[in-house]
């Protein structure tokens, strides 16, 4: 970790000419010639130049070894980030606003996703063709949060659309089954046969028909968001997405596998969907649900910190010793942020130092080392 933080900040020193948006004429010119030398970059050999103490490596190489996006942009400076897209941060949240980021969302651009004649999105995996619950509510709730903010009616058609493929395909239980089974991280955490709930589709699910409830005045949507709420009030032993984390603490899983998985984000959406409906509905018990949400917040975040960036999940502390943390891709790592800050908005600065610090992240900022 040490090392990679060196070499990090050695690239980004050296970087500085490369970058700067002077014109290579108003540079200062070099007292001697640039010295081609080879350059060892991290168990790697790459060309590099020497101009008097100043050594330069290809940015591209950087771009490989560290994980950064290289990008020109439209002034012709060039970039070399950690993520593409600016991390949208929530500095209130409105739980009859846009929800989080998603107003800005485009379902339809993500890999897998077509949408079907009946206005309901479908996933294409190498097994089968699926509507994926998960996918469908957050289309929903791309849908509902440009209704809000535009007022423009085709969005809201899309909204009523899913809302009423929600109603229409909600079981008794008040969760909306995923039809196909599903191995996470090739089996790592156990199998998941077809018709298992997650928590991440119904806590955005139930915030969404609660949202459509509100704004609509439709009853049938509010009964249907409460109802929602039932399979993340079950515990995964009985059929539902409830977990006690170390046996205490109430978590929603995204996948609720035989080992815990405790994929972050996926209880990020659960929790401020549980908040939203709660709010919208004055729903005592979805408040209780939130409350013992963010203790269970206050005790994972630290276990998802690599000091440079976050896990996407917990089975390095779930399963054995021998496995290895899963850090989260940046636009992962992104989305995190993103969810805490409005977690942070609805708390009133409640996790203002950890947003900070996992937004550095996105700027290379990893923490010292020893």
């Amino acid at each position: 970790m040490l090392r990679k933080f060196i070499v990090a900040l050695i690239a980004l020193l050296a970087l500085t000419g490369c970058t700067s948006s002077e014109s290579a004429v108003a540079r200062k010119t070099p007292s001697v010639a640039a010295t081609q030398v080879p350059v060892g970059l991290i168990n790697e050999t790459v060309p590099g130049l020497r101009v008097n103490d100043e050594l330069y490596v290809p940015l591209d190489v950087l771009g490989r070894r560290l994980g950064l996006t290289v990008s020109t942009g439209s002034d012709g400076v060039v970039r070399a980030t950690y993520f593409e897209d600016e991390t949208p941060l929530v500095k209130k949240h409105d739980p009859r606003g846009p929800w989080l980021h998603f107003a800005t969302v485009d379902v339809t651009t993500w890999r897998r996703i077509a949408i079907g004649p009946d206005g309901i999105p479908v996933s294409t995996y190498d097994f089968g063709t699926f509507q994926y619950p998960v996918e469908v509510v957050q289309y929903g709730m791309e849908n509902y949060s440009k209704w809000v903010a535009t007022g423009d009616a085709k969005y809201r058609a899309k909204a009523e659309t899913v809302a009423r493929w929600l109603l229409e395909h909600q079981d008794a239980k008040g969760g909306w089954p995923v039809p196909f089974a599903y191995s996470y991280r090739d089996g790592l955490a156990g199998e998941l046969r077809a018709g298992w709930y997650s928590g991440m589709a119904q806590g955005i699910g139930a915030a969404f028909l609660a949202k459509m409830h509100d704004k609509t005045g439709e009853s049938r949507y509010g009964d249907a968001a409460l109802r929602a709420l039932g399979p993340m009030r079950t515990e995964v032993g009985e059929g539902g997405v409830l977990r006690r984390f170390e046996g205490r603490l109430d978590w929603f899983e995204e996948y609720p596998t035989p080992t815990p998985t405790h994929v972050l984000n996926g209880y990020l959406f659960a929790l401020i969907g549980v908040y939203d409906v709660g709010e919208l509905m004055d729903d005592e018990a979805a408040k209780e649900m939130f409350q013992r949400g963010l203790k269970t917040l206050d005790r994972v975040l630290p276990l998802y910190d690599l000091a440079s960036r976050t896990t996407y999940d917990l089975l390095h502390y779930t399963r054995t010793t021998a496995t290895p943390p899963n850090p989260a891709r940046w636009s992962y790592h992104s989305l995190h942020v993103t969810q805490l800050s409005a977690l942070n908005a609805i708390t009133g600065g409640r996790y203002d130092p950890v947003e900070k610090r996992w937004l550095g992240y996105l700027d290379g900022k990893a923490l010292p080392g020893n």
